[in-house]
């Protein structure tokens, strides 16, 4: 017998929630929605009320906004997961993203409400808290972004200026870093190429490598390769030679 997941659904339109709802009786009947809410105080009485594992978050509402609904709990009273529903462009979902934080785009789909809710029920009450906490600081100062990665042992928070290059290696991916050394995540490359690449001073040299250009200490044309800061060699096709010293010239 699955585990009963208590949930709270908060967004200001009624027919939004009318729709989420259904999805959740017609396909999963371990979820158990305790209140519907229309704004952020009524989700805030509710969650004290009922103590959610799972609240379903609109980000676009009147007076408060969905992020606004962490600002009225301290840290260590954040005992339940936030997954946000949201119709944001691509762009605005980067912060998601980088921050491991879990959202539904609306419209909403059966497979994207299962992998959300199995991917929350996954991570720790403490994991989740430090991703929210990620999310507002990305989503407040742009100019210095962090990504969270989570290893089997540990999490990790990681400034996109503290990044020196990625390699592929497998379906795996090491990050090196400047100040936390050798990351290896259990994802590949393909995964974090999107997110990391939104970041201009982020190129890909090779397929199997994206380096910070601010991180170069030099480049070796003979050999193909792109020295870093830590003194590690890079990889660099010959066809992205050209393009990598025209971006460090225009820089």
């Amino acid at each position: 017998m699955k585990q009963t997941i208590k949930t709270i659904i908060v967004d200001d339109e009624p027919m939004a929630r009318a729709v989420l709802r259904g999805i959740i009786q017609d396909n999963f009947p371990e979820v158990e929605i305790c209140k519907e809410c229309k704004d952020v105080p009524e989700a805030v009485k509710a969650i004290h009320a009922y103590k959610p594992d799972v609240v379903f978050l609109d980000i676009e509402m009147p007076n408060y906004t969905g992020f606004d609904l962490i600002d009225f709990f301290e840290p260590t009273q954040i005992n339940f997961h936030i997954i946000f529903v949201t119709a944001y462009s691509e762009y605005s979902l980067q912060a998601f993203e980088i921050s491991a934080v879990d959202y539904l785009l609306k419209p909403i789909r059966t497979e994207q409400l299962a992998r959300a809710l199995k991917k929350v029920m996954q991570q720790s009450k403490q994991q989740t808290n430090l991703n929210y906490k990620v999310l507002q600081e990305n989503l407040q100062d742009s100019s210095e972004q962090k990504i969270v990665l989570h290893t089997a042992d540990a999490v990790y928070v990681v400034k996109f200026s503290d990044l020196i290059f990625l390699q592929a290696d497998g379906g795996y991916t090491r990050f090196f870093t400047s100040e936390q050394g050798e990351i290896m995540i259990s994802k590949g490359l393909s995964h974090f190429e999107a997110l990391i690449l939104q970041d201009k001073r982020f190129f890909k040299t090779h397929r199997s490598y994206i380096i910070n250009t601010e991180k170069i200490n030099r480049i070796d044309k003979k050999r193909a390769v792109v020295i870093m800061s830590n003194q590690q060699e890079t990889a660099l096709a010959q066809e992205k030679r050209a393009e990598l010293l025209e971006k460090l010239e225009n820089r």
